[in-house]
Parts: C-alpha cells; sequence; structure tokens
C-alpha cells in the first residue's frame, strides 16, 4: 500500500490540530429509511455501525433533496454525528419545509487502532536525518475508532530545515504500515 502524499503546513508559535482518519478499503451500503424534515436534517438508517462523530458518509439516490447526493469519492463527504444506533444528523444541512426520502448512506468503516502505536518524524528531506518525532502521549492521540488526533504545540520547536514528514501505525501484530507523508513547509511565525 501506498502511503498518501499529504503536504503539511506548519506555522512557528502556533499550534497545529489535524484529526486523521483511517478507512478500511471495503465499503458498507444501508439504506436510508427515513429523513426528518427539520433542521438540521436527521436520517434514519438502521444500524448504520458509525461509532464516531464526524466520520466521513456519502449519501446516494436521496428524491427531493439534491444537496444530500454526493458522489463518492469525487465529491466530499458529509460529517455525519451519530444520534443514535439507528440516526445520523448533517448539522450543516437543513431539511425545513422539504420532502425528503429514500437514498442510501455509503461509508469506509474505520481502522481497528486496539493496541496500536503511532510515530511521526520530520526529516530534513525524504531518507533524510530526523528532526523531531511525536508519538503517543507527545503530540499523537488515537481518539477513537480509525481516528488519530494530532497536536504540535505553539511552545514546540519545529526544526526550520523540516521539508519531509511520514506518519505510521504499529499493529499488535507486528505490522507496519506508512498511511501519510509529504513535504513540510514552515510558515512565517
Amino acid at each position: 500500500m501506498r502511503p498518501a502524499n499529504a503536504p503539511l503546513c506548519l506555522i512557528p508559535g502556533t499550534t497545529h490540530r489535524s484529526t486523521l482518519r483511517i478507512m478500511q478499503p471495503t465499503w458498507v451500503y444501508k439504506p436510508v429509511t427515513s429523513i426528518t424534515a427539520g433542521a438540521p436534517v436527521q436520517l434514519q438508517v438502521l444500524g448504520h455501525g458509525i461509532q464516531t462523530d464526524s466520520w466521513p458518509c456519502w449519501l446516494t439516490g436521496v428524491q427531493h433533496m439534491p444537496e444530500l447526493n454526493r458522489d463518492p469519492p469525487r465529491e466530499r463527504p458529509h460529517r455525519m454525528r451519530v444520534v443514535d444506533a439507528d440516526t445520523l444528523e448533517i448539522n450543516s444541512i437543513s431539511a425545513t419545509g422539504r420532502q425528503p426520502r429514500g437514498g442510501e448512506l455509503r461509508y469506509q468503516p474505520p481502522v481497528d487502532l486496539t493496541g496500536c502505536d503511532v510515530e511521526m518524524h520530520l526529516f530534513d528531506r525524504p531518507g533524510g536525518a530526523t528532526l523531531m518525532t511525536l508519538g503517543l502521549g507527545t503530540g499523537l492521540t488515537i481518539t477513537g475508532p480509525g481516528t488519530i488526533e494530532r497536536v504540535i504545540g505553539a511552545n514546540q520547536v519545529i526544526p526550520p530545515t523540516a521539508s519531509w514528514y511520514w506518519l505510521e501505525v504499529r499493529y499488535p501484530d507486528g505490522t507496519e504500515h506508512r498511511y501519510w507523508e509529504g513535504p513540510v513547509t514552515i510558515g512565517d511565525a
């Protein structure tokens, strides 16, 4: 598997906070059984299986409200809030006065990160010297299924020669996957 090339821009003296999602390659397809005509819009999707708020999801085939439809993976996903095991909410969209119905929820389930270790390294160049390392408890946190939060604090010294990074996950069975890598840009403080 090839890592995603994701540029990273860091500004010294400011806090960099980002959420990274790791999804399985297979897709889950669930029928939307009803859509509440209110604000924010809520969808009934029996046993949707989403455990984490803001998990990327797409909707297709919704009638009478085309703005809910997103073509995966070409279009940006919705960020769903989990109301309960059968209900999802899209806070940024109102269905007040509308009569949407039907459709299908699509998403890639999260990778299980239970017992995993996570490391990120900043380098002076690809394959070069390590200038800075983040790990669990030191800038990286597993916050839920398939979810890693990365925080580089305002007081952390960012090496000015950093130009490349990678982030790897080490699974309990010893398997290591490099999920992200890319150029580092150091902005003006």
